[in-house]
């Protein structure tokens, strides 16, 4: 689903940037662009930012 029409980002974007490291709504923007053009999107943004943080909290540790 898209977050940021303005810039085309979707849930899985969102989900891909903080499986690399994102862990910011700064940081998903600068990756991104989502949230830094007309801004309506920022809240819905951090939303998804936090239930992908969480989707990687699940994952287990490499042994």
């Amino acid at each position: 689903m898209y977050v940021c029409v303005c810039n085309g980002v979707t849930d899985r974007d969102i989900q891909r940037a903080v499986d690399e490291g994102c862990d910011s709504l700064d940081a998903l923007a600068a990756r991104t662009g989502c949230g830094s053009t007309c801004g309506c999107c920022r809240d819905y943004a951090v939303e998804a930012l936090a239930q992908a943080q969480s989707r990687g909290l699940g994952l287990p540790m490499a042994a």
